[in-house]
């Protein structure tokens, strides 16, 4: 039986853009629950000349491993509102924010697989869908205010990238994992809508079910992402589509209208800061309408009780995860 976990980044976003009070809420969940939230929750920060814009990215809370896609994504839903009571921010589901213009300050939906007998095989079978899957979230239309496409995280994010011959190099669309020994999906955006997530999860399942090797095309999947990341469900795209239809659930309105549409269309009607409310609200309550925007408050102390009280307890896991993962 083939056995699942997920990893979801979000941003905590007062209001428009993130700040170290996100380390405050992750220590609030870490004492809450050391046990749990010190191997499942991780902070990120942007590198490079992307500082300048934003220090901090997104918060990460996973899952615990599953044996079936249902529980998988209902163990998500209780992690949401983990992070959810905690958070005093905007959280918003998304590959990349609106107003800033950042390919290091991302965040990610990651999928596992394990625990299969012949990982090579399902490697090559998720990565011949790979493209199909990627649409299901796919959801980060903008950078720096002006439209991109689909997922400007998908064309440009740092951590991710065409896929190589050594499926075990760590930055790629899809890799082999090195810690872990799992087949990990890189390519998805983070969406507020639970459903799109249990779809993918499903489909992800039946690909790994499969017993039969399919005819993966590394180069032409390579050829073809950025097109993905820019303009989405192309005609091109059906004749895969129908395939995966063959084995697996997935909604052909999702593919036509993304997520990254509906931000779109909602961002040109109410501009940044309400749909950063909107994905808030998503996330905590399952309905994509803009709420109420937390008060701004200057939070030193709090950011400085966040380094101490998260960051500096986690700094020796998160160096071990990547020396194992190099």
């Amino acid at each position: 039986m083939p056995t699942f976990g997920l990893e979801e980044e979000v941003f905590v976003v007062e209001p428009e853009k993130p700040s170290l009070k996100s380390l405050y809420y992750l220590s609030k969940l870490l004492w809450r629950n050391p046990r749990r939230h010190y191997r499942l929750t991780a902070s990120n920060f942007s590198r490079g000349p992307d500082v300048r814009q934003a220090l901090m990215s997104g918060v990460e809370v996973a899952t615990e491993v599953h044996d079936n896609p249902v529980s998988l994504v209902d163990d998500l839903k209780e992690r949401r509102g983990e992070l959810a009571s905690v958070s005093e921010g905007l959280i918003a589901p998304i590959g990349h924010l609106i107003n800033l213009s950042t390919p290091s300050n991302v965040c990610a939906l990651q999928l596992h697989v394990g625990g299969v007998p012949d990982i090579e095989m399902v490697y090559n079978n998720l990565a011949y869908f790979l493209p199909i899957l990627t649409l299901i979230t796919i959801n980060a239309p903008y950078a720096g205010g002006s439209y991109y496409g689909q997922s400007f995280r998908l064309a440009h994010g740092y951590s991710i990238g065409p896929l190589r011959a050594d499926a075990t190099d760590r930055f790629q669309d899809l890799i082999i994992t090195k810690r872990l020994g799992t087949v990990e999906l890189r390519a998805f955006d983070p969406c507020w809508d639970l459903e799109r997530v249990r779809v993918l999860a499903g489909a992800v399942a039946a690909i790994a079910g499969l017993e039969r090797p399919l005819a993966f095309d590394r180069g032409g999947y390579n050829d073809g992402r950025v097109a993905l990341a820019e303009r989405g469900f192309v005609p091109a795209l059906r004749p895969l589509y129908n395939e995966l239809s063959a084995i697996a659930d997935v909604p052909e309105a999702m593919l036509i209208r993304t997520a990254s549409d509906e931000v779109r269309e909602f961002y040109e009607a109410h501009g940044t800061v309400e749909t950063y409310s909107a994905l808030d609200n998503g996330y905590r309550n399952g309905v994509f309408a803009s709420g109420p925007v937390p008060e701004n408050k200057a939070a030193l102390l709090k950011s400085m009780a966040g380094l101490v009280g998260y960051y500096v307890p986690k700094f020796p896991y998160v160096t071990w995860k990547y020396l194992k993962e190099k």
